[in-house]
């Protein structure tokens, strides 16, 4: 074998044993601005970032059925929600912490 079917094959043995958790999936937001610890996270977590997409999702779907009032209720409460998320960085276990704040953000507008 030659050098560059040695290096490749070399290449794909480490590829194939690096976890999938590895390579984090995008969330909705931007995570070159991420600045607090938990966007970060979430930044570096594919469950989370996955979580983040869900509930994004949801919420323009949401959006689109809404009165112009509703929709600006439904931003505040929104606003007001990424801040207590935001708050998980005071918890012994932020990544369970995030986790719960997004499938239980999720479950609510999912009842609407």
């Amino acid at each position: 074998m030659n050098l560059a079917r040695l290096t490749c094959l070399g290449l794909l043995c480490i590829a194939v044993t690096i976890p999938v958790t590895t390579f984090a999936a995008s969330p909705s937001f931007d995570c070159a601005k991420a600045s607090s610890s938990v966007e970060k996270l979430i930044c570096n977590d594919a469950e989370l970032a996955k979580l983040d997409n869900s509930l994004t999702s949801l919420y323009h779907q949401l959006m689109k059925n809404l009165s112009a009032a509703d929709q600006k209720m439904l931003k505040t409460e929104q606003r007001g929600w990424v801040k207590g998320r935001d708050d998980c960085w005071k918890s012994d276990d932020m990544r369970g912490c995030v986790a719960s704040e997004y499938h239980a953000r999720i479950n609510e507008l999912k009842d609407r």
